[in-house]
């Protein structure tokens, strides 16, 4: 049977089908005139999800006693989901299953078929005999957590010799992914940081002085942060305005600082927020789609990391893998870490390295007005 390329979504197979197909009416979304193709000709293209997924197989790539139901989707819900690459309208009709199955499928002879992908059986993306970039990440902040468990890979985050090796290792898994996240900002771009409280003056209220808008000075950092240890200081920032504010969490009618500054030269930093996105599944090998998953949701997680709301209850040890991670950005040529806000939807942050790669030029006082609350009933720490 023929499908045509609004059976799609993806950008990639819809130009494929424009350039090998021909005009025609599609047998799966009834489309007319549209550029349509044998459905089974896109069979070398859907192979890697053979090897990104794999079927359920209980006691095999999930624990006993799971209930396969909740790890588990046909492969072709598991595709849409985490790809969209079938076209909403041909999901809705659940006619993605049936064109799946003839992309495998239609092209084999009888003895082929038992061979052939069962696209209605149940896969799962995850393998709990396989450790994925995450996990090895997991591994690595319960060594640097929890030293006393493990030899030590960054003891007081000066590791010796034999830890850096190991430590290289360890996030090395998705070095040749980082560049997809660089991030260049140009100079003279505008960057604010906001600190909680003002100065009395002659009897008037007035901003905190410009000069101390800044990175603190190191000698005053006695509690360690998100990047940085103690005694050493970094510049935390947002990109906008109303980010910077929110991060410091004011209350209703609390006077706030708003420092406006700007970077003095080009900065490269690490866009956690970029994800290492994938535009579509095929702009890469069969054997590196897995790794690029990996690595996106390693980044996603670093992300989530950076952006957590720092507690003044929280245990320092929290901290270790944020600033063990921010030491081999750093190492590797990084100037800062640009993440995403959890306190202003939308928002970035930014951690620049070099204190003096930013000025403060302008500052003024600000009254919060409103600010609002959300909750939810609370389930543990996500990972």
């Amino acid at each position: 049977m023929r499908c045509c390329e609004d059976c799609f979504d993806d950008e990639f197979l819809k130009d494929y089908i424009r350039r090998h197909g021909t005009r025609g009416s599609c047998q799966y979304c009834r489309a007319r005139g549209k550029a349509v193709i044998d459905a089974p000709e896109l069979e070398p293209f859907f192979t890697r999800f053979t090897d990104l997924y794999s079927p359920v197989d209980v006691g095999g790539n999930v624990p006993p006693d799971t209930d396969v139901l909740a790890v588990g989707e046909q492969l072709a819900t598991l595709i849409y989901e985490q790809w969209g690459i079938f076209n909403e309208r041909l999901v809705e009709r659940e006619e993605h299953h049936d064109l799946l199955n003839e992309i495998f499928t239609a092209n084999c002879v009888e003895e082929e078929i038992l061979d052939a992908p069962a696209v209605r059986d149940l896969w799962t993306d995850r393998n709990w005999l396989h450790t994925t970039l995450l996990d090895r990440w997991h591994e690595v902040v319960d060594e640097l957590k929890y030293p006393e468990r493990h030899t030590s890979i960054a003891p007081d985050l000066q590791p010796t010799e034999e830890d850096l090796a190991t430590a290289t290792d360890t996030l090395g898994w998705f070095e040749e992914d980082v560049s997809r996240a660089d991030f260049v900002v140009p100079a003279g771009t505008r960057v604010f940081r906001v600190r909680l409280g003002y100065r009395e003056e002659n009897y008037r209220t007035v901003p905190i002085p410009i000069l101390e808008m800044g990175a603190p000075p190191p000698a005053s950092i006695t509690r360690p942060g998100r990047a940085n240890a103690v005694g050493v200081s970094y510049f935390y920032g947002a990109e906008e305005e109303r980010t910077a504010v929110a991060e410091v969490r004011p209350h209703r009618g609390t006077l706030v600082t708003i420092g406006e500054g700007e970077t003095l030269r080009d900065l490269k930093l690490l866009d956690l927020t970029a994800g290492i996105p994938l535009a579509t599944p095929f702009e890469c090998s069969e054997g590196y789609l897995r790794s690029r998953v990996e690595s996106c949701e390693l980044f996603s997680h670093l992300d989530r990391e950076f952006a957590k709301p720092l507690r003044h209850t929280d245990d320092t040890h929290e901290y270790l893998p944020t600033q063990f991670f921010s030491e081999w950005a750093k190492d590797h040529g990084y100037d800062g870490i640009r993440y995403g806000s959890a306190m202003a939807e939308g928002g970035h942050n930014v951690v620049l390295f070099d204190t003096a790669a930013v000025a403060i030029r302008s500052i003024r006082l600000v009254r919060t007005e409103t600010v609002e609350v959300t909750y939810s009933d609370y389930e543990g720490e996500e990972d």
